[in-house]
């Protein structure tokens, strides 16, 4: 087989413009100001989203509304939750070892394998995998695709060109190509006997990473949801660059890329404090309230949290709410503390911030995403 290639594109072409708005994001600097307790829950808010969204790309049925409840309920037992938490792990394991030195090697790609496929029912009947972070040993179909991926015996070398390709050091200006490339063309190999999808949208994030986007300095990226808003274009873009035509491939590159770059750029917003008081948490804390999930005292003491420059406060500070007994204190921010509505920010520490992944706050805060356009209708149609 050939070596994988990148098309040039025309730089005066619209695909060259968004990459140029891309570059502009990778070199940004983050100046948020959202206090770094509030910025990474949201991280893992929207981690719920990215892996929920890979999963349901592959045919998972659970719901959005379905998974919040049951990470309230601690009630995930069943396949389909674990799939979910796999990938998680695999998200996890990716940010804890990628970064702009990391070598995308074999080894590398088998462990993010084994750790999605962990204790799932082998195909045909479930989303595991008979061989867990091995290349596949036997052919196999794309449903709903007229592509043929390489047939087993010679699949070791399109991977290792696969590889060599991810690895190279491309100039900067062929960089975000290369990962729009590459996802289409790890799909197109379809090296491992199942997983494959999951697999293709967790490169994307490690390659991200590996260029330089910052998602372990303050930077939110969900790059699934560029294919889950609309799943049906997804899988209509990876056909048409099946043909490997470059007029196709720098398609599919112009898809991936705007939907990537559009993402960023919305998402970005949550690093500014004012919005993301004034559009996410305050409103969650009315709907908690009005669905009596919270009471007026706590939506008192939350709503002072909140507004605070640092978004966290001392149990002493409950004077504003008239309460001055030290020990009455206690015992009210005791109870906040219960019911995991406030958290220290550090360990062991007296200032403590508010916490939304809980049984209280989470519906709210994930309709209140929903409404600011953060959530899409995808995760939730059955």
């Amino acid at each position: 087989m050939k070596d994988i290639n990148i098309p040039a594109p025309s730089w005066d072409s619209d695909l060259a413009n968004i990459i140029l708005d891309l570059e502009k994001l990778r070199t940004k600097r983050l100046g948020g100001n959202v206090p770094s307790h509030i910025f990474f829950q949201l991280k893992d808010i929207f981690h719920i989203l990215e892996t929920l969204g890979s999963a349901r790309i592959e045919g998972n049925n659970t719901t959005l509304s379905e998974y919040v409840e049951k990470i309230i309920e601690k009630n995930t037992h069943d396949e389909s939750d674990d799939e979910i938490k796999n990938l998680e792990n695999a998200i996890d394991f990716i940010e804890e070892n990628t970064d702009e030195n990391t070598l995308f090697n074999r080894a590398f790609i088998s462990e993010i394998h084994q750790i999605l496929t962990k204790n799932l029912t082998p195909p045909p009947s479930g989303e595991g995998s008979k061989n867990p972070g091995e290349l596949r040993v036997h052919n196999v179909k794309i449903k709903s695709s007229g592509h043929t991926p390489p047939e087993h015996f010679i699949l070791r070398e399109y991977f290792e060109k696969f590889i060599d390709f991810i690895n190279f050091a491309h100039k900067e200006q062929y960089q975000l190509l290369m990962v729009a490339v590459a996802h289409h063309r790890f799909e197109f190999i379809h090296p491992f006997d199942n997983g494959n999808g999951r697999m293709g949208r967790l490169l994307n994030y490690a390659f991200l990473i590996k260029l330089g986007f910052q998602v372990k300095n303050g930077r939110i990226i969900n790059p699934s949801s560029v294919f889950y808003t609309d799943r049906d274009k997804y899988y209509e873009m990876l056909s048409r660059a099946d043909s490997l035509k470059s007029d196709d491939i720098l398609a599919w590159c112009e898809y991936f890329l705007l939907g990537l770059k559009n993402e960023i750029e919305k998402i970005d917003s949550l690093l500014n404090k004012e919005y993301v008081k004034k559009q996410i948490l305050l409103p969650t804390l009315v709907l908690a309230r009005n669905s009596e999930q919270i009471t007026d005292q706590e939506f008192k003491i939350l709503e002072y949290l909140i507004n605070k420059d640092d978004m966290a406060m001392k149990s002493e500070e409950l004077s504003f709410l008239g309460i001055t007994d030290s020990k009455k204190k206690a015992v009210v921010m005791g109870k906040l503390k219960d019911k995991n509505i406030v958290v220290p920010v550090t360990e062991g520490g007296r200032i403590y911030t508010i916490r939304f992944v809980n049984n209280y706050l989470l519906r709210g805060i994930m309709k209140v995403l929903k409404e600011n356009g953060f959530v899409s209708d995808f995760l939730n149609n059955n």
